[in-house]
């Protein structure tokens, strides 16, 4: 396979995972190791992807917000593995703050038997948590502000620094361990800023395409976090370098079928 041949195939590969690695591209093209580094390279010069320290990602816009379609197509198996990971997490007696996202859908379930009280700016999290009578279920009034059902803006905010949360499960639009946590929109994170003011303890979850990517708005260094939860996809430099500032870091891995 000729060399522009090869790169065209890595980035029909990383455009459909968002995400390579190294030991894999050596063995899809028999290839070596300084090979695969080298057309990384050449590629990354041209704007077309991102290094990190195994492998490769895809380049988002700094404004990246994903569709409910794609939230729910991409790294599914990912995204089950660290929400069961951060149900754990939870204990009874707990009050808690969730936000809206593809992940917190699928740790509503694992945490139904539990007596929690649950503060929640979605208004798909209230609906789902409606139903366990053992959950106090408070929802944050405002506007609803985004394509997702969650409630954001000036009155939201307000009402947030009104509470104190013993945990708060965090997603977020990138992670980085110098540009801190980020987000897409200003709305998101202005009222995620607010929410980790008023938290003991801070749990962001998110999978491996968010590890190391920068978005528009930032929320705080990665040093207001308590903990990370990701998958065994995930940047393996950046948690390192994460994980320098106490934060702890977990990962969470699929089980196998």
């Amino acid at each position: 396979m000729l060399n522009e041949e090869r790169k065209m195939k890595i980035i029909e590969m990383i455009d459909k995972e968002g995400i390579v690695q190294i030991q894999d591209l050596t063995k899809a093209f028999r290839v070596s190791i300084y090979t695969i580094r080298r057309d990384l390279s050449d590629l990354e010069k041209k704007g077309l992807l991102r290094r990190t320290h195994g492998g490769a990602v895809r380049i988002e816009k700094s404004a990246w917000l994903p569709t409910i379609e794609e939230g729910k197509k991409e790294a599914v198996a990912e995204k089950k593995a660290i929400a069961l990971k951060a149900s754990k997490y939870i204990e009874g007696g707990d009050c808690i703050f969730m936000m809206g996202s593809t992940i917190t859908d699928m740790i509503t379930p694992n945490i139904s038997g539990k007596k929690i009280t649950v503060v929640t700016n979605s208004l798909d999290v209230g609906s789902a948590l409606s139903q366990y009578e053992n959950i106090e279920t408070i929802i944050i009034g405002g506007r609803v502000k985004n394509y997702k059902g969650n409630i954001l803006g000036s009155k939201a905010v307000d009402e947030i620094n009104g509470y104190h949360f013993d945990k708060a499960l965090i997603p977020c639009g990138g992670v980085q361990f110098k540009a801190g946590v980020t987000t897409s929109t200003i709305d998101s994170s202005d009222f995620t800023r607010a929410v980790i003011n008023v938290t003991r303890e801070n749990i962001l979850i998110a999978d491996y395409r968010k590890i190391g990517r920068v978005t528009f708005s930032k929320i705080c260094d990665v040093s207001r976090l308590s903990r990370i939860i990701t998958d065994d996809k995930a940047d393996t430099y950046e948690l390192d370098q994460i994980s320098k500032k106490n934060v702890a870091v977990d990962i969470a891995i699929i089980d196998s079928p």
